[in-house]
C-alpha cells in the first residue's frame, strides 16, 4: 500500500529538516566561537576578557561574580580555557595540538602560534561550504577540492620559502619579530627579537628543558637578558658561610629519588637495638659521621665548586661543605636539574658514592642574588644564576619589568618567538620563511583558481571556495587593523600579480614588498594553519549525524581475551549480551 501524499510530504520535510541539520549545525556552532578569535588576529589584534565566574545556583542576586580574570589575545591561551558544551569545541581544541585532559600542562612543552588563524580559516571554509551543499555538491566533492587546493598550498610554500642564510635580506630575527608583532613589549619588539633569534641559534627549537623564561618585576624591559644557563628562581645557598658567588664554577649534580641529596639513611620507626655497651651509641655516630666525610671529601676531590641536589642537604653536611668552601643548592626541581645538566654540560649522578670528575659540568659564574621584595612577605626574592656556559644546550631568557597580565602572557609569546627564529632555518626539519602580510595567501589564492579551472568536476568549486577563505584571512587582518578590507584585498590582487612577495606591513598600512619590509611568517607554521583547518573542516563536513548513545555495558576481562576457538566464544559472548552491542 502506497503512502499517502500527505504522508510522502511529511516524511521529504522531516528528511529536508535532517539534511539542514547536519553538517549545518557543527558549522553553525565553529562560526559562532570563530567570532571570540576574530579580533585576535595580526598585528593590531585586540585582546580578550576572560572571567571566571562561579556557579551561584539563580536568585534573586544577579550581580556578576568573579573568581578570577584574565586578559589574553593568545589564540591557544583563549581555546583552552573557553567554557564550551557543544561537541564541535573539543574538535577545536584537539586541532591546536595535543590533547592533555586535566590540568597536565608543563610550561613550554608545547608551543602553539597560529590556533587563531586556524579556526578562523576553518570556519571560512566551513562557511563557504554551506553555499555548495545548498547547491547539492556533495560533501565528499567538497572535500576533495579542499584537499586538492591544500596540495598546491603545500607546493606554492616550497617553492616561495626563503632561508635566511641564502638571502641577506631576511633574518631569523625578522621571524622572531613578526611572531612577536601585536604584542605589549613596548618598543623594545626588537630588542626581545634579537634575543630570540640568539637563543634559537644556540637550541634550535625550544621546548621545556631547552629554553625557560623567568619574569621578574625589577627594572624594565631594557634590563632583560639571554642567559647561557639557567636561573633557579625557588632555591637559594642552604649555609650562610658558604660563597654567594663563584668563578669558573665546576658543577656538581646529584638526583634521583633515594639519593638525590646528602642526608643520612632512613632508619624505620620501629626497630630494636641491643647495646653491649655505652660506648656503642658513640660508635654509631662515629661511623655516621665518618661516613659524611668519606662523600664530602670525594666532592672536594673531584674538584667539584657547587653541589646542586634533587632532595635535601641535612645541617652536618652543610656545614661540611661550607668548611671546604663548596656552594650548595638543595630541593631543585627534577627539570630544573635537566637544563642545568644540559647547559654545563654535567652528568646527573644517581649515587653518591660513585662520584667521578667526569660528571662535573662547568660554567663561569654561579651567583646568588637577591632581585625584588616577595609580596606579603619581609624577605627579598633571592635567584640562583648559572650563567657563561660554553655552548649550552639549555638556556633561560630573564624578563624583567613584567608584572599582572603582561608577567603572564610574555613567556608564552618568547616562547613562540624563539620557536619561529629556529624554524626560519631550513636546519633539520625546519624549511625557511615566506613573505608576510598576506601576501602568501593572496598568490596561493590566485594559484588555486587557475588550478580549479583544469578540473572537470563539481570539486573545482571548492577549490574556488577554498581561495576565497584564504582571501578572507587577510581581509580580517586588515580590518583589525582599521582598513578597508575589500579595497585593500582587491589592492594586493593587483599588485600581487606582478610580485608574489608585495603584502601589507602593519601598522603603517602600506602595501609593498614584505621580504624588503622584515615582514616574514615561518613555513612550517604556515603549512601548520592551512593543514590543521583543512582537516577540521573536512571531519565537519564528514559528520551526517548524531546519535544518543550510552557507552556502557560489560566488557571482557584480560583473561578471556585469548580462547583456543575464538569465534565460539565471541557468539557466545554476543547472545549473553543480547541486543547490545559491545565495542572492544
Amino acid at each position: 500500500m502506497e503512502p499517502s501524499p500527505s504522508t510522502q510530504s511529511r516524511r521529504f520535510s522531516e528528511e529536508a529538516a535532517r539534511s539542514i541539520t547536519f553538517p549545518h549545525a557543527n558549522i553553525t556552532a565553529i562560526n559562532a566561537m570563530s567570532d571570540v578569535f576574530r579580533s585576535t588576529v595580526g598585528p593590531q589584534s585586540m585582546d580578550v576578557l576572560l572571567l571566571d565566574t562561579p556557579s551561584t545556583g539563580g536568585g534573586e542576586d544577579t550581580r556578576l561574580e568573579v573568581d578570577a580574570y584574565t586578559v589574553t589575545g593568545d589564540g591557544a591561551h583563549l581555546l583552552q580555557s573557553l567554557s564550551v558544551e557543544h561537541p564541535v569545541g573539543e574538535l577545536l581544541e584537539r586541532s591546536i595540538g595535543p590533547y592533555r585532559p586535566g590540568d597536565t600542562d608543563v610550561d613550554g612543552k608545547d608551543i602553539f602560534d597560529g590556533v587563531s588563524s586556524k579556526v578562523l580559516f576553518a570556519n571560512a571554509l566551513l562557511t563557504n561550504s554551506i553555499d555548495l551543499l545548498e547547491q547539492g555538491v556533495h560533501p565528499q566533492e567538497i572535500i576533495s577540492g579542499f584537499q586538492s587546493s591544500l596540495t598546491v598550498v603545500e607546493n606554492t610554500l616550497r617553492s616561495s620559502s626563503i632561508n635566511p642564510g641564502d638571502d641577506e635580506r631576511v633574518s631569523a630575527a625578522d621571524a622572531a619579530r613578526t611572531a612577536l608583532t601585536g604584542n605589549d613589549f613596548g618598543k623594545m619588539r626588537d630588542e626581545i627579537a634579537n634575543l630570540a633569534a640568539t637563543a634559537a641559534d644556540e637550541i634550535g627549537e625550544p621546548n621545556e628543558r631547552s629554553f625557560d623564561v623567568t619574569t621578574v618585576r625589577y627594572g624594565s624591559l631594557r634590563d632583560s637578558r639571554l642567559i647561557k644557563g639557567t636561573v633557579l628562581d625557588r632555591n637559594t645557598v642552604v649555609h650562610q658561610e658558604m660563597p654567594r658567588r663563584v668563578a669558573d664554577a665546576n658543577v656538581l649534580l646529584l638526583g634521583g629519588h633515594d639519593q638525590g641529596g646528602l642526608q643520612d639513611p632512613d632508619v624505620v620507626d620501629d626497630f630494636d637495638v641491643e647495646l653491649e655497651s655505652p660506648e656503642a651509641i658513640g660508635s654509631f655516630e662515629r661511623k655516621a659521621a665518618d661516613q659524611r666525610r668519606d662523600v664530602v671529601d670525594q666532592i672536594v676531590q673531584v674538584g667539584a665548586d657547587v653541589v646542586v641536589t634533587q632532595m635535601g642537604i641535612n645541617s652536618h653536611y652543610q656545614q661540611l661543605l661550607a668548611d671546604h668552601g663548596v656552594m650548595a643548592i638543595r630541593r631543585v626541581h627534577p627539570r630544573n636539574l635537566q637544563r642545568l645538566s644540559l647547559a654545563t654540560g654535567a652528568t646527573i649522578v644517581k649515587d653518591n658514592h660513585d662520584i667521578d670528575p667526569t660528571h662535573l659540568g662547568n660554567c663561569d659564574t654561579v651567583v646568588e642574588t637577591e632581585i625584588e621584595q616577595r609580596k606579603h612577605r619581609r624577605k627579598h626574592r633571592r635567584v640562583v644564576i648559572f650563567e657563561g656556559c660554553t655552548n649550552p644546550d639549555s638556556v633561560t631568557m630573564l624578563l624583567c619589568g613584567t608584572f599582572g597580565q603582561l608577567e603572564s602572557q610574555v613567556p608564552r609569546e618568547v616562547r613562540k618567538a624563539v620557536l619561529a627564529a629556529a624554524q626560519s632555518t631550513r636546519d633539520g626539519p625546519s624549511e625557511g620563511v615566506v613573505p608576510g602580510g598576506g601576501a602568501i595567501e593572496i598568490a596561493i589564492a590566485h594559484r588555486i583558481r587557475q588550478e580549479a579551472k583544469t578540473q572537470g568536476s563539481k570539486s573545482h568549486l571548492a577549490m574556488n571556495e577554498y581561495a576565497s577563505a584564504l582571501e578572507n584571512l587577510v581581509q580580517t587582518l586588515v580590518d583589525n587593523a582599521g582598513m578597508d578590507p575589500l579595497a585593500t584585498v582587491a589592492d594586493l590582487r593587483r599588485a600581487n600579480r606582478t610580485d608574489s612577495k608585495v603584502g601589507v606591513v602593519l601598522p603603517e598600512g602600506n602595501i609593498t614588498d614584505t621580504i624588503e619590509a622584515g615582514v616574514v611568517d615561518t613555513t612550517a607554521t604556515k603549512k601548520n594553519v592551512y593543514r590543521s583547518g583543512t582537516d577540521l573542516a573536512a571531519l565537519v563536513l564528514r559528520v551526517d549525524d548524531a546519535l544518543d548513545a550510552t557507552f556502557e555495558g560489560k566488557t571482557v576481562d584480560t583473561g578471556e581475551a585469548i580462547y583456543r576457538e575464538p569465534a565460539e566464544r565471541h557468539q557466545e559472548y554476543v547472545e549473553e549480551a543480547g541486543s547490545q552491542t559491545v565495542w572492544n
